[in-house]
């Protein structure tokens, strides 16, 4: 689809993700199809390449062909699994033809495409099997197939950790070759567990990486508690991608920026930087700014950092989230970053405060829609259902079905409690990942959650009076009612401050500048570090 040019597969089956037909492929042009793998593994080679990794999992061409799902060919490269493996045996042959049989080629399969009808565990022990008679280096074992199991090939928040793994080790059961292991290995620890256990004899970082590019060399320094560590939630790369913008991390700002990597001393170390909040925004300009030689103070009026991460943490499979804060308990104490937490502020402080920049970092405040009669019924806030402050009844209306709402709607829903989400747009968790969206949407529907879209809560009183495209009508009073609807920024502390201290040394940034997600406020923290 990037090229324009038309789509094509062993046979004329559409993928759902993309929804287009492809051609085809006539038996005539099958080798031209092939030779394009082999003149790409020959330039690899010619490059310089130490081995050779070839893609026949994950729903990609030659996968299209192993599988009986997509696989619907008459001719010699269909029906039997014999059949079926013969595209992908050829394009081997044929490449270690042209670079010697002795070069170290790796194979990526599918030990399970999680699909019916489709390629099996067995069908990839078979494979592997005839994979290490051909002389293959080692097979690298994921699951899946974009086309239909995208999340199980990511291994998305959401599915089961470590299910690669444990297919990778049947497979290292079955075969003399090595087998790696992939799929949110994102410690260190990890991986050397998965190595002990003898579940695989190599692991392979990819989002990782990105997280964090020196994620190696801090492993190896015993500094793994400084890793910014991946938590599978596609916010910032995959998700980014989508939408048409720019490939990144949610948690590593300097994606794509490689010369922030390391960060440089300032021209002028020294300066007194005041920053108050401690949620990732702060964090991330508190450390980024120590980094450069600056004296940094952060005051934060909680007991604890981390801000909204916190209970954006809590909902199932988000756990991992909380990383990120692990991370900048280690590392700001070693730029020398004062943390003053169970503090709370004043204006008349801050004006007495020797500062030569002041970062407000307050985050946002829940928004109180004007509703007829919900503050006398009484309501709960999802961040205060979320954070444990307050229990929610058994029977649970949220009203905001975005992220924040349909997490909530999760997590409640997950105690047993009956929820229903009333959202007024045509869609819910319009801000969330398709992968994300597509398994939280299958377990509410599983708990017999209760979705109204393009509807309004006009009035709280015997009932909740909504109003729908059919018309008002009437909803069963709940419990508790929760406020999903979003947040504001809170800049009043800033207004209060800048009318006696100078505005150049003033900043607001994160949420309290506008409400967006983690990695617009991880940046604007870089962002602002660097510009101290």
């Amino acid at each position: 689809m990037v090229t324009k040019l038309p789509l094509i597969a062993p046979s004329s089956i559409a993928c759902p993700t993309i929804g287009v037909e492809p051609q085809g492929i006539p038996h005539e042009d099958i080798k031209k199809w092939q030779n394009t793998y082999v003149k790409a593994a020959v330039r690899a080679y010619e490059a310089g390449a130490d081995a050779l990794e070839i893609q026949f999992g994950h729903g990609y061409l030659i996968h299209q062909f192993l599988s009986p799902h997509t696989n619907k060919r008459e001719d010699e490269y269909g029906g039997s699994f014999e059949n079926r493996i013969r595209f992908g045996m050829e394009i081997l042959d044929e490449i270690k033809k042209e670079i010697g049989a002795d070069f170290p080629i790796i194979v990526r399969i599918s030990a399970d495409e999680f699909v019916p009808g489709g390629w099996t565990l067995e069908d990839a022990i078979r494979l592997a099997k005839i994979l290490e008679d051909k002389g293959v280096a080692a097979i690298d074992a994921s699951l899946g197939s974009s086309c239909e199991s995208g999340a199980i090939t990511l291994q998305t928040l959401g599915t089961q950790k470590g299910l690669a793994w444990e297919f990778a080790s049947k497979i290292k059961k079955q075969v003399n070759i090595p087998v790696i292991a992939v799929g949110r290995i994102n410690t260190p620890e990890l991986a050397e567990e998965i190595l002990v256990s003898g579940k695989a004899d190599l692991v392979a970082l990819g989002r990782p990486l990105v997280a964090d590019p020196l994620f190696v060399e801090k492993a190896t320094s015993g500094r793994s508690k400084e890793i910014r560590r991946c938590a599978a939630c596609h916010q910032g790369c995959l998700d980014e991608l989508r939408a048409g913008r720019r490939f990144g991390c949610n948690f590593n700002p300097s994606v794509g920026k490689e010369e922030e990597i390391e960060i440089q001393k300032a021209p002028q170390p020294g300066k007194n930087v005041f920053i108050i909040g401690a949620g990732v925004a702060g964090l991330e300009a508190a450390y980024t700014a120590a980094a450069r030689g600056h004296k940094v103070y952060i005051y934060e009026e909680k007991g604890e950092i981390g801000g909204q991460v916190l209970p954006g943490s809590v909902p199932p499979h988000k756990e991992e989230l909380k990383g990120i804060v692990e991370y900048y308990k280690e590392v700001l104490p070693k730029v020398g970053v004062n943390l003053n937490l169970n503090h709370k502020v004043t204006a008349e402080e801050i004006a007495k405060w020797e500062a030569d920049e002041v970062v407000f970092a307050t985050g946002g405040q829940p928004i109180v829609p004007p509703i007829p009669g919900l503050k006398e019924y009484g309501f709960l806030t999802a961040v205060e259902v979320l954070r444990g402050k307050k229990q929610a009844g058994d029977k649970v209306a949220i009203i905001g079905g975005g992220l924040i709402g349909m997490e909530t709607a999760d997590y409640l829903s997950e105690q047993g409690k009956e929820v229903i989400v009333i959202e007024l747009l045509e869609e819910v968790a319009r801000d969330m990942g398709v992968f994300e969206k597509n398994l939280i949407m299958k377990r509410l529907k599983e708990r017999g959650v209760e979705i109204y879209v393009k509807t309004r809560l006009k009035e709280v009183g015997k009932a909740l009076l909504v109003e729908t495209p059919e018309g008002e009508k009437e909803l069963p009073l709940p419990d508790t009612i929760v406020l999903a609807v979003g947040l504001k920024p809170d800049p009043s502390l800033y207004e209060e401050v800048s009318k006696v201290l100078p505005q150049e040394k003033l900043h607001v940034i994160g949420d309290a500048k506008e409400v967006r997600k983690i990695v617009h406020a991880i940046s604007e923290g870089r962002n602002l570090g660097f510009s101290l």
